[in-house]
Order: structure tokens, then sequence, then C-alpha cells
């Protein structure tokens, strides 16, 4: 059974680019004093068996735990605070319930309400155009670039953090939040490794992959100097759903191909071959678009794991239950092959 309660407050936590604070101590909570906490500033945090060494690991698996928003530059003469972004246009946080939290925040009760509107200003941006007056050309500045302004009492410039505000809520078979990408499959992660609760698998989450993908190489730079015995990563996220070939709400899919990247392709098979043998409800499939995933392929041999939403980087997205928990059970079914040598 999926914990809805603690999707609820996962999905509900904010946390985006390297502000994951309040998402990274809500799943430590989770994992408990069974598992041993690494933590790397601006980069992730790995649970692991505690007292079992890191050298001893052999399967990591890994999700992102950031979600889209942004961060708060400086103030502006006229009110507000210019303001950073990434996930989407300006005009959809510009609409939406927002909240914003210090940086260094630990808790999502330190968050607090901020408003977003939309400036025109003049851009950077350059043209070469046909000249005149026998001139060959010129070059023409154009104007008016659409930015954001944040506004709010408790706004601190450079330090402020923001995301949508949003409940979670239940109806049947869906999940309808925020921050379900990527929090379903970052819960679907926590789940699989403490069922599997073995000193030789680990979780991995890793942040910013919405804003600053290159900053997972902290991640595996860190598996590399410490986890010799590495034998598998299984990164798990969620895209759109027409992402995804034949994507389905209720099935989890292994993307053997993420845009122009090859995720192991032959492994994937190999593996997706076992684990229909075992009634294992998934599918293969390729996606659209890369992910994090192929930084982590000179590791190991590398899956890919897809759970895919009804809707991606907007304030409110759906996704299925039943999807959730065959997503924890394909995890769960990969780390039991893994551990009994089934996937070299």
């Amino acid at each position: 059974m999926v914990d809805k309660d603690f999707i609820k407050t996962l999905t509900e936590t904010p946390s985006v680019g390297t502000a994951c604070g309040p998402a990274m101590n809500v799943l430590a909570d989770r994992f408990g004093a069974g598992f041993t906490r690494v933590d790397a500033s601006d980069g992730f945090c790995l649970f692991h068996k505690a007292g079992a060494a890191i050298d001893s690991l052999t399967t990591v698996m890994v999700a992102h735990v950031d979600e889209i928003g942004g961060c708060v530059y400086g103030p502006r003469a006229s009110g507000g605070y210019n303001a950073r972004y990434w996930g989407n246009r300006a005009g959809i946080y510009a609409y939406a319930e927002l909240q914003g939290f210090d940086y260094l925040a630990l808790s999502a009760a330190d968050a607090f309400p901020v408003e977003g509107e939309i400036v025109f200003v003049e851009g950077p941006m350059q043209a070469v155009m046909p000249g005149h007056s026998g001139r060959p050309f010129e070059i023409v500045s154009y104007a008016e670039e659409r930015r954001i302004v944040l506004h709010g009492e408790r706004i601190r410039p450079y330090r402020t953090a923001w995301t949508f505000r949003q409940e979670t809520t239940f109806d049947a078979d869906t999940i309808d939040g925020k921050a379900l990408d990527p929090r379903v499959t970052a819960y679907a992660v926590c789940e699989a490794v403490r069922a599997l609760d073995e000193p030789r698998v680990a979780a991995l989450f890793v942040m910013a992959e919405e804003c600053a993908m290159d900053v997972a190489q902290k991640a595996v730079v860190f598996l590399q100097r410490h986890a010799p015995r590495l034998s598998l990563i299984v990164n798990a996220d969620v895209p759109s759903i027409d992402n995804i070939g034949e994507g389905r709400l209720d099935l989890p899919a292994i993307r053997i191909f993420e845009g122009r990247n090859f995720i192991d392709p032959a492994f994937g098979i190999r593996t997706s071959d076992r684990l229909e043998s075992r009634g294992v409800d998934f599918h293969l499939s390729a996606a659209r678009s890369g992910s994090q995933t192929i930084l982590f392929t000179p590791l190991a041999n590398t899956l890919s794991i897809a759970l895919p939403s009804l809707g991606v980087h907007l304030p409110r997205v759906k996704m299925s239950l039943k999807g959730t928990e065959r997503c924890v059970e394909l995890l769960e079914r990969i780390g039991h092959l893994a551990l009994e040598g089934e996937l070299a």
C-alpha cells in the first residue's frame, strides 16, 4: 500500500535548486535510525544501512528531490525583487500561489507567502540587420524581455528560494498536487531501499536536476571514490506521459534511451526479460528527452526508471497511486535480482 500521508508531506514540502534541506529532512525522518545519512552540501544526500561501510555498496537507487521554481536576486528601485526562475515560463509563476523560504531552511514550517509579477525590461539581445546609408550591416538591440519580480515581506536578496504552494489531494487512484515530479519517484526509491533493508543497497537523492543537472556530478565523483564495488545504478524520475513511448500513468517503464542518450540498452533489455519472466508490472520504453541518468552510466550498469505524470512543471499535475505502488515493486524486484547476482 502507498503511504498517502507521507507522499502528501513530501510533495508539499518546498525544496528547489540546492535549497533542499526541508525535503532531505523529511526523507531522513522516514529512513530513521536504521540508516546513516551522508550529506554533501549543494550536492546530494545518501542513505545507507547504519553500521555498513560505504565501500560495501553494490546497488544505488537514485532520484532527485528539487522541484521547479526559482531564487531571488537583488531589489528593484520600483519595488520587489528580481527573481531567477526555471522549469516553465514566467507567466506560470506570476499567476500561481507561491511560497518562499530561506535557502538554508531545514523545514517547511519556515516557508512564507510571496507573490510574482510580470515585468517587461529591455533585453540584452542583439541582431545583425541589413545596413542603411551605404553601411553593409548594423547591430540593432531589441527590447522587452518578460521577467518575474517577487514581492513578500520576508524576502532576503540572494537567499530566498521560492516555488508553488499547493495542497496534495487524493481521489480514487489519482494523486493531484505540486512537485509530484520528482517526489513520487523519490518516494518510490525511499520505500524500495527501506524494504530491501540491505547493507549493499543505498538511496541517493540529488539536487538541482531541474535547473543545473551537472550538480549530480558531485554524487558521481563521490561514488567513484568511495564505492568501488558498485555494479548497478537505478535512476528514477517523473516525465510527462507524452514524453514516454506507450506511456501509462499506472505503469512504470524502463527507458533504454533518453533522447539521444543510450542508457545501457542491452543491459536494460536483458533486465526487462528477467523481470517479465517473474511477472513484474512494467514496460520497456524510451523517452523523448534526457535526464541526469547519463551522468551515472560510466560508474556501473545503469537503468532508467520512469513513472509518468499527466502534466509536468505546473502548479498541479496528476499521477497514479497504482503506478506508484508498481514503481516501488519494480525497484524492489530489481534490487533483489541484483543482490542475487541475476543482473551480472
